[in-house]
């Protein structure tokens, strides 16, 4: 059974030089600090760190990677940029040995990844700034998913 943590990065900068340069902000630094520490007991079995390589979403996963304990360096993977596919993917996490990872990403592919393991319809969950979710699945597919927990940043 595979265990995914689902993680959109912290408030970023509105604008940058380009897009994939966009850093967060002090507040989205501390909406991830502490949403993390919050689900710290959650995500005890954690063994790897997926990210986005666009810089927001690195810092957020280093931050994640900090506060758990975890002294590794997250993997960094284009499959996790804004305007990923899906089903490359799912069929990465189906293909690894780790049976727990966190995976920081952007919307619109952090919602659509949620609703496409859940069999969800577009749209049901919302996936704010710093917001986690928990889904469990045998087999790394459509609608094979369960929803074990969403969480959102507190305002």
């Amino acid at each position: 059974m595979k265990t995914l943590y689902i993680m959109r990065h912290g408030q970023a900068q509105a604008r940058a030089a380009t897009d994939a340069e966009r850093a967060l902000t002090d507040r989205g630094e501390a909406e991830v600090r502490q949403m993390v520490a919050s689900l710290a007991g959650e995500m005890v079995g954690l063994e790897q760190v997926w990210a986005s390589p666009y810089r927001r979403a690195r810092q957020t996963a280093v931050i994640a990677s900090e506060v758990l304990g975890r002294g590794a360096e997250p993997t960094l993977t284009e499959l996790l940029v804004p305007e990923g596919r899906v089903e490359p993917l799912c069929e990465q996490i189906q293909n690894c040995q780790e049976s727990s990872l966190l995976l920081v990403s952007h919307m619109p592919l952090v919602g659509e990844l949620l609703h496409y393991l859940t069999g969800a319809e577009p749209g049901r969950y919302s996936m704010g700034t710093a917001s986690v979710a928990c889904v469990t699945l045998d087999v790394v597919a459509a609608g094979l998913g369960q929803l074990q927990w969403l969480h959102h940043r507190e305002e």
